[in-house]
């Protein structure tokens, strides 16, 4: 009897720590909602034609704010297709590594192909607000790709076609 009690208690403790070390591998991401002073991050973005299909996202890091010291930072595009329980899956998902600049400021750098510049997003993640830490989760402030992108330029005029002029009398 004993012994099946032990095995029982023994199985009972493997399966609990496995369900309680899988939770804490789940991300919770408390997404940030837009503030007066955007959380006090100052931030550029730019994106350039790379050529070949391919753009080149910099952002650019002046004052991490509220959310200091950022923990990740990495951009996304989700897909447009839900799966069974209405979740979406990456189909980009690249790290920004920020490097310091010569006037004191940090950058980074990531390519994009053009077909996912209209989904993606700058994720900037931290575990502290204000300094004090998160107790459930990152925080979680997303930057829209889509409000950066270069809009095309205007058809330039056919060079082929002579200019119209008005006529006189």
């Amino acid at each position: 009897m004993n012994i099946r009690r032990s095995r029982l208690a023994t199985t009972i403790l493997v399966v609990a720590v496995t369900l309680l070390t899988t939770a804490r591998g789940w991300a919770v991401y408390n997404l940030l909602g837009p503030s007066k002073d955007e959380w006090g991050l100052k931030y550029g973005v730019q994106v350039n034609d790379a050529g070949d299909g391919m753009l080149t996202v910099v952002l650019t890091v002046a004052d991490e704010g509220r959310l200091k010291p950022l923990s990740l930072i990495e951009l996304i595009a989700l897909s447009k297709e839900t799966d069974s329980q209405g979740g979406h899956t990456y189909e980009v998902r690249a790290p920004i590594v920020l490097k310091p600049t010569h006037d004191g400021q940090r950058a980074g750098e990531v390519q994009l192909r053009k077909e996912f510049a209209d989904r993606a997003r700058i994720r900037i993640l931290s575990d502290r607000v204000d300094g004090q830490p998160q107790q459930s989760g990152w925080a979680c402030y997303e930057i829209p790709l889509n409000k950066f992108l270069n809009k095309a330029p205007a058809a330039a005029p056919s060079l082929a076609a002579p200019p119209a002029t008005k006529a006189t009398k």
